[in-house]
């Protein structure tokens, strides 16, 4: 009796011996940094602060918004998470199935009796298993990757549209300033005789609009704020957005026709794609295999010429109705949506890098042309009003009229330049690299 329970006993170390290699670590967080210049952690919940990389004392840039996202923000964390589900569904991938011990006491005219199974074919499966695993762990930290790109993509426009609400801020209250001043010199003009009622509303309807598109920018920098916060995970009362740096002058990367093998090189998500089919093949090449069902026994009791009696033997699963049919044909379905998802994922980084392109080239030749036929000929118009009113030969009205004209035509070249800016973004994201213009100077 104590010899059959130490061979079993023996049998069952053994076995369980053979665990799962632990995985290697995916060095996502490199990919990242890689991909997007900045950094990120995987880090509890709540835990919010700003990268050792970030300054908030010269103003928040685009690149440190992105760094601090990346750290802090708690959706981004959630999307990390699914890696460590991935590191685990590896190891258990790698994980012998435990042998099964069954034990017949020996009572009355009955003898002692045990047997121990252990399904076999785990020991060829099981490279297949981790295999597969290991490809949907690579996939994963691709998707990973990508969510990251997303992420940066989303806090850069959302900088870029925070640095705008600050102009358009700045520049409408110099507008209603200069409608308010031209409203009190029209009212004059009225009390005086040499305009009648009619012209005087109207300079009082344009100021009071003035008034409330200052208003209404001021609450739309308090919003884009807010939003920003929100993507970086910091604190209502964090003081890093308070202050910001201008959007660098945006240049372009290349043409679409360059770009576009960079872009199939370096995006995860196509890389995520690839991983996909490969693992949907190896999947159909192990379901066609999984056809026979093996277990090793090993039957003993405990009487005969030796006090006990033990031998092997083998239970084979017979396949005579079931032959994995349905697996062999969820992989082969499996297979194809992998493939036609790849070609997918393929045309839309085309579409992606060369909308992206065009948004850029859009933008820089519409504030290009925008500076060139008005914002240049007010300024020479608001310059020679000015010279006209030292001279006498024209009023301040006609100074403020041009000086009005001016900061409206400036607005409008400050949203081109956002265009620019969030075009260069796209750019990026697109080709799932970073492309660093040329560094800009405090707001």
């Amino acid at each position: 009796m104590v010899r059959l329970l130490l061979l079993l006993g023996a049998a069952v170390t053994t076995l369980s011996c053979a665990s799962a290699r632990p995985p290697v670590a995916t060095p996502v967080t490199d990919r990242i940094l890689s991909a997007t210049g900045a950094a990120a952690r995987i880090h509890a919940p709540g835990v919010a602060d700003v990268p050792p990389s970030v300054d908030p004392q010269d103003g928040l840039s685009s690149d440190e918004a992105v760094a601090t996202a990346l750290w802090n923000n708690a959706a981004f964390q959630v999307t990390l998470s699914q890696l460590g589900f991935a590191r685990a569904d590896l190891v258990e991938a790698g994980m012998l199935t435990n042998p099964v011990l069954s034990l017949l006491f020996p009572l009355g005219p009955k003898q002692f009796e045990a047997t121990l199974r252990w399904p076999i074919e785990v020991l060829w499966e099981r490279p297949k298993r981790r295999a597969a695993a290991q490809l949907a762990l690579d996939a994963t930290a691709s998707s990973l990757v990508q969510s990251g790109l997303e992420l940066a993509l989303a806090v850069r426009l959302s900088h870029a549209d925070y640095a705008l609400a600050i102009d358009r801020q700045r520049l409408a209250t110099d507008t209603a300033a200069a409608l308010e001043r031209i409203d009190t010199l029209t009212q004059s003009r009225l009390a005086a005789g040499d305009i009648g009622a009619l012209e005087a509303r109207v300079a009082r309807v344009d100021a009071a609009r003035g008034r409330q598109d200052a208003d209404r920018a001021a609450h739309d920098v308090r919003l884009a704020r807010e939003r920003l916060r929100l993507l970086m995970g910091v604190a209502a009362d964090d003081p890093v957005v308070d202050r910001i740096q201008a959007s660098p002058a945006p240049d372009t990367c290349g043409a679409a026709a360059d770009l576009l093998p960079r872009a199939l090189a370096a995006r995860p998500d196509v890389r995520a794609a690839e991983i996909a089919v490969e693992a949907a093949a190896a999947r159909l090449g192990w379901e066609r295999r999984r056809v026979l069902a093996f277990t090793a026994v090993l039957d003993a009791n405990g009487q005969g010429t030796q006090d006990f009696e033990a031998g092997p033997g083998v239970d084979v699963g017979l396949p005579i109705f079931n032959r994995n049919q349905g697996g062999r044909l969820r992989a082969q379905t499996e297979l194809q949506r992998a493939s036609a998802a790849y070609v997918a994922i393929q045309q839309q980084v085309g579409l992606d890098v060369r909308e992206a392109v065009t948004l850029l080239d859009q933008a820089q030749e519409s504030r290009t042309a925008w500076r060139t036929t008005l914002v240049t000929p007010l300024e020479a118009n608001l310059a020679d009003a000015e010279d006209a009113y030292r001279a006498g030969d024209n009023s301040f009205l006609f100074v403020l009229e041009n000086s009005r004209r001016l900061i409206e035509a400036r607005l409008r070249e400050r949203e081109l330049a956002a265009d620019e800016t969030r075009a260069l973004a796209r750019i990026e994201r697109a080709t799932g690299a970073k492309c660093t213009p040329p560094a800009g100077g405090p707001r």
